[in-house]
């Protein structure tokens, strides 16, 4: 994602640190005349059992992306709305019936409009079914994914997977699709430029593994905005966003200062500043003022994690050094702001129901092509109990989650993109920040971070290491030399040296990060991080490898400096003589054998997995992927 100005492009450079699908042909719609303009719904108004249904509000000569809008359900089952204040609002029918709904949308010049419409269910059969039917903002990114195949008969998922897949625009503007995802279940592209809201509509064929061949259809509305100022901070489209408390007392900051495409400063501290500076110990509720998202359900399950799964306090006290919290679809990789103050989270560590799923962008990291020249990987893993600490849930599972399943991923996410604003922003200096705005005051602080003072005091040693992280994260070119260097060399330059893993070496600002995240996480829910340098192939032989490096005798002493400039409240001492002692991983064995100490064992808990997702074949391949660090979905 582009971040410009504020002749910020080389500084920030360190602290950068929706789809679905229809099987029904039958489009319909229905409308309402207002004195100046007709409100429109269509879409799939006679849909199936089983099929992913696309509502679309459109006004004429109005833009829906300045409007506000909400969908009700009116008639029917229950159903899981996750985007009611979207002008697509995209659903499952999971059961024949009649449906009713109403959609209520006021413009950007405050007039209202409200339109109703109702179906009811034919008795065709659906099969196959794309994520998700979607609102996308002209120039923003676009995903559409092919569930798993079922059985016909009984809808439950089966072994084997689609094959002949074909994505045909039948009607819209010409769509680009990215021709580097080699993924042919997914179609990845961004919306092209439209002078008015305008449906854009793709037939996706399939081969089912039983060699029938299905055929669905799925929506996208993409939206008009207005013109890009070349002065904007973000010169490239970001979604809509929208305060979760509409009515707090920095609003209008929020959505004006942080997650926009139309300002070109940082705001003043009058317009947003951080948390800490108007509470000392914030409550939930507090903290739920900060922030943002592009679909309510993302802040309604980051503040359930909040009350649920922070007993300690940590995660309300580490935000006090934020200005905002933006969860939003097309955040990937999460990241925190150092112009604005703000974390932003990927919601792929948020999601409970697979509806929720579904809204959220599938695009790999831009990071994910860095580095494939090079001779050598560096996995890493989660661990708990010589097993994952997070289960694989395959994306096109139908698989629900609940609060505590986001811990190992949300709860390191979260402690990885607060230590970077706190490395800018200690809770010593809360009281006494000042500045023209969240970034002047940062600038007032040069030389003065918490990631400057470890620098000083126990910088990292290895020049190779440190050039290899350019190549591995910001997508320099690697020397000859650098792709001559093997597993083996790689262990000499990094197993001797101080640094908690290879990110750590892109920059000063994320050596802070990896080293809390792992304390923390080690700490708080007894989850620890293996490192490891193995081969580029299957099976990853391990050269080396670690598990619980924040305890290496040369790492301990820099991590234990960042914690207790991070939280100087706690006892430092005796927090590290409680945490395990690092122990190496078995060399010679594969990584996956090398999750228990060189012992075969499964690194999905079955049982688990097959509690949240009881209609999964047996035979199902749930074996999961490698772990890389280019592959971390934050900065």
């Amino acid at each position: 994602m582009k971040r410009k100005n504020l002749v910020l492009t080389t500084l920030l450079a360190g602290f950068l640190s929706a789809c679905g699908g229809s099987s029904s042909s039958d489009e319909s719609s229905a409308s309402v005349s207002t004195a100046t303009s007709t409100i429109q719904i269509s879409g799939d108004l006679s849909p199936s059992v089983g099929q992913s249904v696309a509502l679309i509000a459109t006004v004429s000569d109005k833009n829906t992306d300045v409007a506000t809008i909400k969908w009700t359900q009116t008639v029917g089952a229950s159903l899981e709305l996750v985007a009611i204040n979207s002008a697509v609002l995209a659903f499952d029918i999971p059961e024949s019936g009649t449906y009713g709904f109403n959609v209520d949308v006021t413009t950007s010049d405050g007039t209202q409009y409200s339109e109703s419409t109702s179906f009811t269910t034919t008795t065709a059969n659906n099969t196959l079914n794309v994520r998700r039917d979607f609102a996308s903002r002209e120039g923003n990114k676009v995903s559409f994914k092919l569930s798993a195949p079922t059985d016909p008969d009984t809808g439950n998922v089966i072994n084997g997977t689609y094959s002949n897949v074909t994505w045909v625009k039948t009607a819209g503007p010409n769509i680009t699709i990215d021709d580097a995802n080699t993924n042919p279940l997914t179609a990845i592209f961004n919306a092209p430029e439209v002078d008015e809201d305008t449906i854009v509509t793709f037939n996706v064929s399939a081969e089912h593994p039983n060699g029938d061949v299905l055929i669905d259809q799925v929506h996208l509305l993409i939206q008009n905005i207005e013109t890009i100022p070349s002065s904007s901070i973000y010169d490239n489209v970001v979604a809509k966003v929208t305060p979760f408390n509409v009515n707090a007392p920095m609003a209008a900051g929020l959505q004006n200062c942080i997650y926009a495409n139309y300002f070109s400063s940082p705001c003043s501290l009058s317009d947003i500043n951080l948390i800490g500076q108007d509470y000392t110990d914030p409550t939930v509720d507090q903290i739920m003022q900060r922030v943002i998202t592009s679909h309510p359900w993302m802040a309604e399950n980051f503040k359930q994690f909040l009350i649920e799964q922070d007993p300690h306090d940590d995660f309300k006290k580490l935000l006090r050094s934020v200005s905002a919290i933006v969860i939003s679809y097309d955040i990937r990789p999460s990241y925190y702001w150092v112009a604005t103050g703000a974390i932003h989270l990927d919601p792929e560590d948020l999601w409970l129901t697979p509806a929720q799923r579904d809204v959220i962008d599938v695009a790999p990291d831009y990071r994910s092509a860095f580095g494939q020249e090079l001779q050598y990987i560096m996995p890493w893993r989660y661990v708990k109990n010589n097993q994952y600490a997070n289960s694989n849930y395959p994306n096109e599972l139908r698989i629900n989650r609940t609060i505590a399943d986001l811990v190992p991923s949300l709860g390191a996410l979260l402690y990885h993109e607060l230590a970077h604003a706190n490395d800018n922003f200690p809770s010593s200096v809360l009281s006494s920040i000042s500045g023209a705005s969240v970034y002047n005051a940062f600038q007032l602080r040069n030389g003065a971070t918490i990631a400057d003072m470890l620098t000083t005091a126990h910088p990292k040693n290895s020049a190779q290491m440190t050039e290899l992280a350019q190549v591995k994260f910001r997508g320099e070119t690697p020397t000859q030399l650098q792709k001559s260097y093997t597993p083996d060399d790689i262990v000499g330059f990094f197993s001797h040296d101080n640094a908690p893993m290879e990110y750590a070496y892109s920059s000063i600002q994320e050596d802070v990060a990896t080293l809390f995240d792992a304390t923390m996480m080690s700490l708080r829910y007894g989850i620890e991080r293996d490192e490891a340098v193995t081969e580029t192939s299957s099976p990853y032989k391990v050269n080396w490898g670690q598990r619980g490096r924040i305890k290496d005798p040369a790492v301990e002493p820099r991590s234990k400096f960042v914690f207790e400039l991070i939280f100087p409240e706690l006892n430092s001492d005796e927090i590290y003589n409680s945490l395990p002692n690092v122990r190496s991983l078995a060399a010679g064995f594969s990584w996956n054998q090398a999750l228990t100490q060189g012992f075969v064992t499964n690194a999905v808990s079955v049982d688990k997995f097959n509690t949240v997702n009881a209609n999964k074949s047996k035979e199902l391949d749930v074996s999961r992927p490698i772990e890389l660090d280019l592959l971390r979905r934050y900065e």
